[in-house]
């Protein structure tokens, strides 16, 4: 099935660079404690507090499904990440989550522009 999923990938190249976007997000809102924190308080925020928070998986290269699962808590989480991109509270909270570093600064601008694209969410749903 691992090869199916990449002859699909080698047909469909314009799907690569949405997973590269998938993977970063995922990978900086799991690098940050406080982003987490952040995002699973909205989280509750939003549905109260006897629901789980949904966790943001990176996927594992030999593993399909955990692709799969990646794209989907994300998509899950849609409408999570753009109101708290809204609240500038919220947005300006989460800048500073990066280390002092103008990479790190640069990094988290770079993620949340991505959150921010509706571009992003509408290549993730094809």
């Amino acid at each position: 099935i691992n090869l199916i999923v990449g002859d699909y990938f080698k047909l469909k190249s314009h799907f690569v660079p949405v997973i590269n976007d998938v993977l970063e997000v995922c990978k900086w809102f799991n690098n940050y404690s406080r982003t987490l924190g952040i995002l699973h308080q909205q989280q509750s925020n939003g549905s109260g507090s006897s629901a789980k928070p949904i966790i943001l998986i990176l996927p594992v290269l030999t593993r399909w499904t955990s692709h799969y699962l990646a794209f989907s808590c994300l998509l899950d989480l849609e409408i999570t990440l753009q109101q708290m991109l809204l609240d500038h509270t919220i947005h300006t909270d989460l800048l500073s989550c990066a280390e002092a570093c103008s990479d790190a600064k640069q990094k988290a601008i770079v993620i949340l522009s991505i959150i921010e694209s509706p571009d992003f969410w509408n290549e993730m749903q094809m």
